[in-house]
Formats: C-alpha cells, sequence, structure tokens
C-alpha cells in the first residue's frame, strides 16, 4: 500500500512540474525594456531541431570568439527553436507560441536571425546559414548602425 501511495505521489509531482514547465512564458517585451537603457540592440536566433543549417549556424558561427565577444558586448541574445512547445512568448503584449511567433515576425527560413532595436522594430534580418567571416561583417553592419544610411550589400562591398 505504501509504495502504490509513493508512486501515486510521484506520478501528481511529475504531473504538476509538467503543467509548470508548459506555462514557461519568455518575456521579450522586458528583455527590450531592459536593454533600452544599456543601448544594446536584440538578436534574435531563429532555428529547428532538426536543421542542418541551423545546428552549423550554432556549433560553428556562434562558436567563433570574436562573434561571441561582439555579440556579449554589443546585443541581447535571444534564441528560439520553433519546435520547443513548451515555452510561450510575450511580444507587443501579444502572447505566441514559437512557431506562431516566427510567422508573426514573416520567418519561414531557418536558420534566420532578427536584429530588433529598442522600440521593437525589426531593423535587419539574416536569412539562411552564414559562415563566421560573413556574419562578423552583418554584426558590424548593426552595431556601427550602418543600417540607418547604407544598404547592407553597398556596406559589405566598401568594407
Amino acid at each position: 500500500m505504501k509504495n502504490k501511495f509513493y508512486l501515486l505521489f510521484i506520478f501528481f509531482i511529475l504531473n504538476c512540474s509538467g503543467i509548470e514547465a508548459q506555462n514557461k512564458i519568455l518575456n521579450i517585451d522586458a528583455i527590450i525594456q531592459k536593454e533600452a537603457i544599456s543601448k544594446k540592440n536584440i538578436l534574435i536566433f531563429f532555428h529547428m531541431t532538426h536543421c542542418g543549417y541551423c545546428k552549423r549556424m550554432e556549433e560553428k558561427t556562434f562558436k567563433d570568439n570574436d562573434i561571441q565577444q561582439s555579440i556579449k558586448n554589443n546585443f541581447v541574445f535571444v534564441d528560439i527553436n520553433i519546435d520547443d512547445t513548451k515555452e510561450k512568448l510575450l511580444f507587443n503584449n501579444s502572447s505566441y507560441s514559437k512557431k506562431e511567433f516566427a510567422n508573426e515576425l514573416d520567418v519561414d527560413f531557418f536558420p534566420t536571425v532578427l536584429f530588433l532595436d529598442r522600440e521593437s522594430e525589426v531593423i535587419y534580418t539574416s536569412r539562411g546559414y552564414r559562415k563566421v567571416q560573413k556574419f562578423k561583417k552583418i554584426l558590424e553592419y548593426i552595431e556601427t548602425k550602418s543600417f540607418e544610411k547604407i544598404d547592407f550589400f553597398d556596406f559589405y562591398k566598401a568594407k
């Protein structure tokens, strides 16, 4: 009898923790508000679990020391795996699943990196896998606010 009660208790605890995990919320509005003071832009990395190019971007591009340092100093990194169904997002006072959030921002190709300003506006979109050197240029383009004056391709050619 004790064992049955013990098993029932463990089952109850596991179910409760599962409910809690499903109600987890990533508040992007709060992240943007917090970082408005620090003057950092938001870098959102959209990817999928079984996407080869997404994994390559995670394992190569984002592991580069210069890229890591640039992101740490100038951006707030938000990781969005759209296959994760347990976590919801809050953005512009609306709740989304990760997949709904990607659709809301017209992200339909993976990997995609979006850069948001402190007013929640998309300032640049990078679709597809980017090698280290090209991604460094993209980060520099955003860091220097060159997107306000020049197209990325002109910026890239000039460098």
